[in-house]
């Protein structure tokens, strides 16, 4: 009962609810009851009407669902009683199948191994064949060439038969070259070594031909040596050549094959070198054992203090075989298909092995001796520059210089060169004409005027970058670009130290030069930080930066707990896409800032030592001077011809010292400071009648001024606020008063109020032309003035 109660109490309060939120304390509303009587009565028997048809309905429906129920359960029992019977079907069927399945496999396995064994009998028949067809070729009788020996074989050989043999030599070169990587090894080994039976037997064989008809020819074409008289028969023998030449090519070994071939080897042995063509082995082989000859062992002409013998020889050599191997051996080339080879190009490269041999045996000895191999690497540098500029040698082929890179012979260059460049600074430094330009007297070729030592330093940094701008690695030139920017750092440090001595005297020429020198320094490295070359280096430099911060955080995600986000952070900064700034930018700035400070020191001390003689205009007594309409022509003050005077002999000097451009920025620092000096000093620190205020514009306008007319067509934009105090200072009285009236109202009353026909002082200001100074600024020079009326 005590629930029945409070669902009643609960009733009656919401209906109360409902009825004040309906009408409230508005009473008006009271004959709203019956209406919303009406609509809750109306909602009463729909919400009836449907409680009946779902009670009607819902039976209904439940009994549908549990019939469809039962149909889906008996469907399920019978599937899963065909499912069981198929599955006892199947394993029946399996069973019984079993055997012939076991029976079918280890057949198909027999089929297998059969065909396998067919495949490799075909192999080995095809190589067979082969080689029967080359025995068959070479020799007189057909007997199998399994009962000869080779010497026997070299012995039957038939000459017109070589070029059948070749081509069924090609032929199982190139099955040896389709069989690698097969799991028959014993396969493999059988084919290389059938291969290289043969080609050693036919390389003999046309090697030998091949040498006589070249030296029939002449070949080697040696300058120093007379000329043998040409044969009579010069056609037939190029003819035979060509043909000789175009069967060696056919007889080149696979290149799995050619670490089996010594010869091939050691012209393969430069870095990102291939094999050179063997009938071009042969033509470099006369040369090679010449070069052993002269520059091996115990001859005179093999002395190790004078590379450049054997250098010289190297292109003498390729200099006098260039019309050869132009005119004959090229176009053999071209007529077997390899245009993309160059006659002279891999001539070159044989004779590059050579010489790096010889630089290779020689190296250890010279790391001994700082002097001998210092000597060694300018003339291995020019003989590689002569190579590729007189020769056309290609840049992306390989060179002797690699041989200067290797670790021992590498570092010992760079602490060599950097030892010797230190000292050349020091030389520099220390010469009786460091400090003086040794085209002083060219003034077309002395712009810059720059002293002997700046001058010696930069051509000191232009050798140290031919030198090693054709290294074949960007690690070795990033290592030169560092030794580079010490020597640019060290040469700072030693100006900073000069310019210290000099500080006493920034007028000097010593100190000048010194500024001239940071000046060229900077300029020369502006435009280096523009070439091709150098940016390349920046590339270099940020590739190198990124691979190293990748690399570290890879040790440290071993190490720690770096978690991936932070390496794919590091992967992404190292992206160069937006690379920005060159490799000179640090050196360039530390330069400019003791540019820049040097600059600054020689302006304040000629603007300190025309203040010393400016005492006396300073304390002129501008508020008592006669008018200057006593006076038919003003003159320049009398006080101030020394000032003036002094100002002009400290701009020709600093003119006379240094170059136009920093010229250019000193005498603008003068004038600046010039014009804070007389404005603060002399205008602000006095008063002024009409006659002063005339004579000191005169002497501004038609004195000061044009003083620095000769370096720039509006002087007086370097003396704003001097002419602008000027203006003010002798306007006419009615316009001087009417001035100062609207400053003091604009800057000492109520402006709030103000009508918009009261000018504002920033207008009236630039109507009289004053547009720097202030309407503070001009109110006190205006009232600096003496002659306003008395009141």
């Amino acid at each position: 009962m005590a629930d029945v109660g409070e669902d009643d109490v609960d009733l009656d309060e919401e209906v109360k609810n409902f009825i004040d939120s309906e009408i409230g304390d508005n009473l008006k509303l009271l004959p709203k009851v019956n209406e919303l009587l009406s609509q809750l009565a109306e909602r009463k028997r729909d919400l009836e009407d449907q409680l009946s048809v779902a009670s009607s309905e819902v039976p209904q429906r439940i009994h549908g669902a549990l019939h469809d129920a039962e149909s889906a359960l008996e469907q399920m029992q019978a599937l899963s009683a065909s499912e069981k019977q198929t599955r006892n079907d199947i394993t029946e069927h399996l069973t019984q199948a079993q055997p012939i399945i076991d029976g079918l496999a280890e057949l198909t396995n027999q089929v297998k191994e059969l065909e396998k064994c067919m495949s490799y009998l075909n192999w080995v028949e095809q190589v067979e064949q082969l080689s029967s067809d080359i025995q068959g070729s070479l020799l007189v009788n057909s007997t199998p060439f399994q009962l000869f020996h080779s010497s026997e074989i070299q012995q039957s050989l038939v000459a017109s038969a070589m070029p059948s043999a070749v081509v069924h030599f090609a032929s199982m070169a190139e099955l040896s070259d389709l069989i690698q990587g097969s799991s028959c090894h014993h396969l493999i080994d059988f084919v290389n070594s059938t291969v290289l039976f043969w080609y050693k037997i036919l390389n003999e064989k046309l090697s030998s031909e091949f040498d006589e008809v070249v030296r029939a020819l002449g070949w080697p074409f040696i300058t120093a040596v007379k000329p043998s008289t040409p044969s009579a028969n010069q056609g037939e023998l190029k003819q035979k050549m060509e043909t000789l030449f175009s069967q060696l090519l056919k007889l080149q070994l696979p290149d799995n094959l050619s670490s089996d071939d010594k010869s091939a080897l050691e012209y393969s042995a430069l870095p990102g070198c291939r094999p050179i063509l063997l009938p071009l082995q042969l033509l470099i082989k006369p040369l090679k054992k010449r070069f052993k000859y002269h520059f091996y062992g115990k001859k005179q002409t093999n002395n190790i203090s004078k590379p450049e013998w054997y250098f010289t020889q190297v292109l003498n050599w390729i200099r006098d075989h260039c019309d050869f191997l132009d005119q004959v051996v090229q176009p053999i080339l071209n007529k077997a298909g390899l245009t993309n080879l160059d006659a002279r190009v891999e001539f070159t490269r044989g004779l590059m092995l050579i010489v790096t041999a010889k630089l290779s045996h020689d190296i250890p000895e010279l790391l001994y001796d700082e002097h001998l191999l210092s000597h060694t690497i300018d003339e291995a540098l020019l003989f590689d520059r002569e190579v590729r500029t007189n020769f056309g040698y290609p840049a992306g082929q390989p060179g002797c210089l690699f041989v200067l890179t290797n670790n021992d012979c590498f570092e010992k260059w760079v602490n060599v060169e950097k030892k010797f460049a230190t000292e050349k600074i020091e030389s520099l430094m220390s010469s009786q004409n460091a400090w003086t330009s040794q085209y002083k007297d060219i003034s077309d070729v002395d712009e810059l005027k720059v002293p002997e030592c700046g001058e010696n330093f930069m051509t000191l940094l232009i050798v140290i970058t031919d030198r090693y701008k054709n290294l074949p690695y960007p690690t070795h030139r990033l290592q030169f670009l560092d030794l580079q920017l010490y020597l640019l750092d060290d040469f700072r440090i030693r100006l900073l130290q000069v310019k210290k001595e000099e500080a006493k005297t920034p007028l000097g020429p010593k100190y000048s030069a010194i500024l001239n020198v940071l000046n060229y320094v900077i300029e020369v490295l502006q435009e280096w930080s523009d070439q091709v070359f150098f940016l390349q280096l920046q590339y270099f430099k940020a590739e190198h930066h990124s691979m190293e911060s990748f690399n570290t955080a890879m040790e440290q995600s071993y190490t720690s707990s770096t978690d991936q986000s932070s390496i794919t952070a590091i992967l992404e900064d190292s992206k160069l896409d937006n690379m920005e700034g060159t490799v000179f930018d640090e050196t360039v700035k530390l330069y400019k800032r003791l540019r820049d400070e040097m600059v600054v020191q020689i302006a304040l001390s000629a603007v300190e030592d025309i203040k010393v003689y400016s005492r006396q205009y300073r304390q002129e007594k501008w508020f008592s001077l006669p008018s200057h309409k006593d006076f038919i022509v003003l003159g320049l003050s009398a006080s101030a011809c020394e000032m003036f005077q002094v100002l002009k002999d400290r701009l020709h000097l600093v003119k006379q010292q240094v170059c136009q451009s920093l010229f250019n920025t000193v005498w603008q620092k003068v004038a600046e400071s010039l014009n804070m000096f007389i404005y603060e000093e002399v205008i602000l620190g006095n008063r002024f009648n009409e006659g002063g205020a005339a004579q000191l514009q005169y002497d501004m306008t038609r004195n000061l001024f044009p003083m620095f007319g000769e370096f720039t067509q509006r002087p007086d934009n370097h003396f704003k606020d001097v002419k602008e105090a000027c203006i003010l200072l002798n306007l006419n009285l009615g316009s001087a008063i009417l001035l100062r009236d609207i400053l003091f109202h604009a800057l000492h009353e109520d402006t709030s109020d103000d009508s918009p026909t009261i000018p504002k002082p920033r207008a009236a200001l630039n109507d009289v032309g004053v547009y720097r100074l202030t309407p503070g600024a001009a109110e006190r020079i205006i009232n600096l003035r003496t002659d306003w009326p008395k009141t």
